[in-house]
């Protein structure tokens, strides 16, 4: 990024004080996707074979192609003995049993697959390969389960429990549970998902909640829907655990938000991932990656542009949105470092709350914000400025945000209009709310904020 060494050139900063670090059409282009259902398992590299079989007689490689025959050799595209994805998953996890130590790979040929995808055991699903010039792997939802929410609904024991708390089952693209029977988080399930689109065909008139293009468990914007998000990890409603290694992915055209990570126990480390809101709506308050109620996780080297909410309510976007607290668990150790954030009315927003939600978290939280690259142009009086986040006549924008305890904001570039300081404090005045760094709000409790800039500028808040 522009003006900044390597992060493992410059100094760590916060250190030295003894700081512990530990809908409507959207997609998902999964480059390297690696879903954890509960705990870590050893998913066999891209392309390759189950190498770890104890019975070289049960097959560790699968082929699907629009073409396929269940007569096919089952060694290459044209040989393909699978003509859906799921019929393959079926296969591996069948091999699976009888050769438990084996990871399978499923080869998926190019072409469009409308199919929901369950995955419940481990293996690697990745385009086969072949010449990029035959196109991409497409795995789409199926145009009638899009349009009737009653239809294409979770039955893994991930969501056993759902009926009996009155939660709405989920409805995804891919589901990846571990689930043991009657909804109990077990480990050792482990999905590679390689440089495939999944894409959710949702209508732009459906408002539903539970709308997801890859949910991980043990559309268009729409006026008032809180739901539609491209990948779910964890999910704390229901206590399930997931954990996610996404690198090089492309999210776009989301509803909610790009990238959930849900619940304690929950984690995604997201490097070189692309995430890319609507821009400027007053449609819905969408977030490009959150890490929510208890659950952890790293951004690193990624770009998230796009968030800005123009409507009322009292709402504001982030790129990165950290939510903590307020009767749920806290975000601790979360790391954001070397990121691209354009355009989002706060760029990273950490907000981590006491238990009656009435101000910062008095318990540390050490969250860290460093070395990124945080702009905004959506000055006052733009149309494309925030109008309400602080409240209803005040809107709010912030390159970074905290509400937290011990939490880290250094070595920073912000910059635009969108976060030039305005309004008195604390209280702001219309029209808005703004600064580069805001830690007043809460306020934030003892934030180590050192090296930041504003427009090129020492910034100090």
């Amino acid at each position: 990024m522009p003006g900044f060494a390597s992060l493992f050139s410059r100094a760590r900063c916060g250190e030295a004080k003894g700081t512990r670090f530990s809908g409507g059409g959207w997609r998902i282009v999964a480059a390297s996707v690696m879903l954890l259902a509960v705990a870590a398992a050893v998913v066999a590299p891209a392309g390759t074979a189950g190498a770890t079989a104890r019975n070289p007689s049960v097959p560790s490689q699968f082929w699907v192609s629009p073409t396929g025959l269940p007569t096919g050799a089952d060694r290459s595209c044209p040989t393909a003995a699978f003509s859906t994805v799921q019929s393959a998953v079926l296969a591996a996890e069948a091999a699976e049993t009888l050769s438990p130590r084996m990871v399978p790979t499923i080869e998926v040929c190019p072409g469009t697959y409308s199919e929901q995808v369950t995955i419940l055991k481990s293996l690697v699903l990745t385009r086969a390969p072949v010449a990029p010039g035959l196109g991409p792997v497409t795995i789409q939802l199926p145009a009638a389960v899009g349009g009737n929410q009653a239809l294409g609904l979770s039955t893994t024991n991930c969501q056993a429990d759902d009926a009996a708390q009155g939660i709405t089952a989920p409805q995804s693209v891919i589901e990846v549970c571990a689930a043991r029977p009657g909804g109990a988080n077990t480990v050792g399930t482990g999905v590679a998902i390689n440089d495939i689109t999944v894409q959710g065909s949702w209508p732009t008139t459906v408002c539903y909640d539970d709308l997801y293009g890859i949910l991980v468990e043990g559309g268009a914007a729409l006026n008032g829907c809180q739901g539609g998000v491209g990948i779910q990890v964890g999910r704390s409603v229901t206590s399930q655990v997931g954990l996610a290694y996404l690198g090089g992915d492309i999210v776009q055209t989301y509803q909610k938000n790009g990238i959930t990570v849900d619940g304690p126990g929950s984690y995604a480390d997201i490097s070189g991932t692309t995430v890319t809101g609507a821009g400027a709506t007053a449609a819905i308050a969408q977030n490009g990656i959150q890490i929510s109620r208890g659950a952890s996780g790293s951004v690193t080297r990624s770009a998230i542009t796009g968030n800005n909410y123009t409507g009322t309510g009292g709402a504001s976007s982030a790129g990165i949105l950290v939510f903590g607290g307020c009767g749920t668990g806290l975000v601790k150790y979360a790391t954001f470092e070397d990121n691209t954030l354009i355009g989002n009315d706060v760029g990273v927003y950490l907000g981590n709350y006491n238990a009656a939600c009435t101000g910062s978290a008095t318990t540390p939280t050490r969250d860290t914000v460093r070395g990124n690259w945080i702009q905004n142009s959506h000055g006052y009086p733009s149309a494309d400025a925030n109008i309400s986040g602080w409240s209803s006549t005040v809107g709010y924008q912030a390159g970074v945000s905290d509400e937290g305890d011990a939490d880290v904001i250094c070595d920073n570039a912000i910059s635009g209009a969108g976060y030039a300081p305005l309004g008195t404090l604390p209280n702001p005045t219309p029209p808005a709310f703004v600064r580069p760094i805001d830690v007043v709000s809460g306020p934030a409790v003892n934030p180590q904020v050192s090296g930041n800039t504003y427009d090129g500028g020492r910034y100090n808040p």
